[in-house]
């Protein structure tokens, strides 16, 4: 167990470390509650030492990196991001710490999860907002569901076992002055997200869209949306040794789980 620790924490590939984890070191008692980790990129984090998340960081220093490493290298100096379900502040954090100048506006929901992105973001002060609500088309109380093992998979669904409050989307964009590049991992909720925030978009014109899509939104509906503001779609494909770009034309191309959408290319 303490080799799959190890070997995660030093693996030289670009991706596959994660997956070892996963397969070799479930059994590795990590306790519960919240924990401070070390992370890869020289910053501590508070997590969840009984969540996916928490474990993979606590045990490797990283979570998914080679897909937050494709929004790093979309990144410039003093960009302002958006992160549409924020979680803990992972990926908020690594854009802070290496992106000079750059500021983040954080959206996160979920109950004991907020309060760690809060917890997280302190350091960086006024360069992170957060905002303890769910985006939707609409604003209303829904239903959400938490999965107590990954808290990242937690979700707004119609059999959720508590509310949450969430804000039109829309509203939420039309106030905010600049934004570079946005984060989007909702879980199933990012159709309703992205057509809120069509106009938004061209008035905005971010350069990248990072976001999750476990369906053929990408390549459908979200895709259509984003081709006819001038985004080209690409899947986000993680081979062993390198992290590559598909371009995605149609359903049949979404065969991944990650994506980013970048304007005039």
């Amino acid at each position: 167990m303490q080799l799959a620790a190890f070997a995660s924490r030093y693996w030289p590939f670009a991706n596959g470390s994660g997956r070892i984890l996963d397969r070799f070191g479930r059994d590795i008692d990590l306790g519960s509650g919240e924990r401070l980790a070390r992370t890869s990129d020289d910053f501590d984090i508070h997590v969840r030492a009984d969540d996916l998340i928490g474990r993979h960081i606590l045990l490797s220093g990283k979570f998914d990196r080679s897909v937050v490493q494709i929004l790093l290298d979309a990144a410039r100096a003093g960009d302002v991001m958006v992160d549409i379900g924020a979680n803990v502040g992972y990926v908020s954090a690594c854009f802070l710490k290496l992106v000079e100048r750059s500021s983040v506006v954080c959206v996160e929901p979920q109950p004991g999860i907020v309060e760690l992105l809060e917890k997280n973001m302190q350091p960086f002060g006024t360069r992170a907002q957060i905002h303890r609500v769910a985006l939707s088309d609409r604003e209303a109380d829904l239903r959400f569901r938490i999965d107590e093992t990954n808290r990242g998979a937690s979700k707004i669904c119609d059999d959720g076992d508590l509310l949450v409050p969430a804000i039109d989307a829309a509203l939420f964009f039309a106030k905010l002055e600049r934004v570079d590049l946005i984060k989007i991992d909702v879980e199933g909720h990012e159709e309703p997200i992205f057509r809120a925030i069509g106009p938004q978009l061209e008035r905005l014109k971010p350069r990248a869209i990072l976001f999750e899509d476990q369906g053929t939104g990408a390549g459908g509906v979200i895709g259509d949306l984003l081709k006819a503001r001038g985004y080209a779609i690409f899947g986000i494909e993680k081979r062993l040794t390198r992290t590559s770009l598909a371009p995605v034309n149609s359903p049949a191309d979404c065969r991944f789980n990650d994506y980013i959408a970048c304007l005039g290319t």
